[in-house]
């Protein structure tokens, strides 16, 4: 750090004093063949010459060779400090960016309790690696829990929300088929898959395999019925399920 603050300060000092050397007037000596500096007075000024502006624009190389090695070290100063300080101000951008990516897949577990790797990838527009990332640096700052849920493992906020039956719901509720049946049972307990289907408008193989989801994870009570089987919510999910959906709101 100390080595930072060293050429910082070069880099502003040395323009600096460069800039009070060329900052004043100057007269010739003839005899040593040296400038001596003086100040500027009335006294140097001959009568009737108009002194305002200049003769003419100097070149660089028309300045003494003090001047051109003093602007060269400082050009040559301003470089290095520019080197040296790039990757430290391009950390910081990318820890304000990678902030700021943490904070969104945070907030969007928060919104969205249950939601899995490609849920958040595509809520967010970002890559899985990244996601991936972010989830693990929230988990180990114990910000996050995890929940299995097969071969998908879902994201919830840390908190005492949900208990193990709610984690359960909740990823049921991320998917919009899912949920509509979810929600359909809860208020029409007894439905068979053809009158889920025909109401919902989806296929009858699509019902079956979210009915047969929700029933292995203990979520429907199944009733035959004839050649028909009947759909009612497990009496221990309903408080469970409200619960989350309230939570999402």
């Amino acid at each position: 750090m100390n080595k930072w603050i060293l050429a910082i300060l070069l880099l502003f000092l040395v323009p600096l004093l460069a800039c009070g050397i060329v900052y004043v007037e100057s007269e010739y000596n003839t005899d040593t063949g040296e400038y001596v500096v003086v100040p500027a007075s009335e006294e140097m000024y001959e009568p009737g010459y108009h002194y305002e502006g200049a003769d003419r624009t100097l070149s660089f190389w028309e300045l003494p060779l003090k001047l051109q090695m003093i602007h060269i070290f400082t050009v040559f100063l301003a470089a290095i400090g520019l080197a040296k300080l790039s990757p430290l101000i391009l950390a910081q951008f990318n820890l304000i960016f990678a902030n700021k990516n943490r904070n969104d897949v945070f907030d969007h577990i928060v919104s969205n309790p249950g939601c899995s790797v490609a849920d958040i990838s595509h809520g967010l527009e970002l890559n899985r690696g990244t996601v991936k990332y972010h989830l693990k640096k929230l988990h180990s700052e114990h910000k996050i829990i995890v929940s299995d849920h097969g071969s998908s493992p879902r994201f919830f906020q840390n908190n005492s929300t949900y208990s193990d039956q709610a984690r359960i719901i909740a990823p049921f509720l991320q998917d919009e088929n899912q949920k509509r049946i979810l929600l359909m049972i809860r208020d029409k307990p007894g439905m068979t898959n053809n009158e889920i289907s025909e109401v919902l408008g989806i296929t009858n193989s699509t019902v079956s395999y979210h009915l047969k989801k929700m029933t292995t994870n203990e979520l429907l009570l199944a009733e035959k019925d004839g050649r028909y089987r009947r759909y009612s919510l497990d009496p221990r999910v309903e408080p469970e399920l409200n619960t989350v959906i309230h939570a999402e709101i």
